[in-house]
């Protein structure tokens, strides 16, 4: 069986599926023949990019699953390419309103931004100090009575 073949066979497995007349269990079995006679007859694995479209068929309900509260209701949810494109970029999100005005983009924040700070808003992390600049020295130097005034104030 050549590439070519198994490109047919796969694109037919597809259309079968989207259609509806291939359930699940089929599906499988029919995956794990093609992939058998595949390696029978030229002695070698499917190259990685069938093996990612057989892949995905066989997680075809999961991976098409439109549901926007998929990620909390299932127990090992899989996100779709453009899911998680969504989630992690803010793509394919209608940003105008009924309104006509943008709403803003709403993409994943990585949790280092808020590793210290707690629940009550306040940051708990370690203060630490900037580095005074050779300006602001020679200011301090030559002007302390402007610093002592604005270390009152502060």
């Amino acid at each position: 069986m050549t590439n070519a073949e198994l490109k047919a066979k796969i694109d037919n497995l597809w259309k079968e599926t989207k259609a509806g007349k291939l359930p699940r269990d089929r599906r499988l079995k029919a995956i794990e023949g093609l992939t058998e006679t595949y390696f029978q007859t030229s002695g070698r694995m499917p190259d990685g990019g069938a093996l990612v479209r057989l892949t995905t068929l066989c997680l075809y309900e999961e991976i098409t699953n439109p549901h926007p509260d998929k990620m909390t209701r299932e127990e090992y949810p899989i996100m779709s390419d453009n899911q998680y494109r969504r989630k992690t970029e803010g793509r394919h999100v209608g940003r105008v309103g009924l309104t006509g005005k943008l709403k803003p983009l709403t993409r994943e924040v990585p949790l280092s931004l808020a590793a210290n700070i707690a629940t009550d808003g306040r940051e708990y992390g370690y203060p630490s100090r900037r580095e005074i600049d050779v300006q602001e020295a020679i200011d301090m130097e030559f002007y302390p009575h402007l610093t002592r005034k604005n270390a009152e104030i502060s």
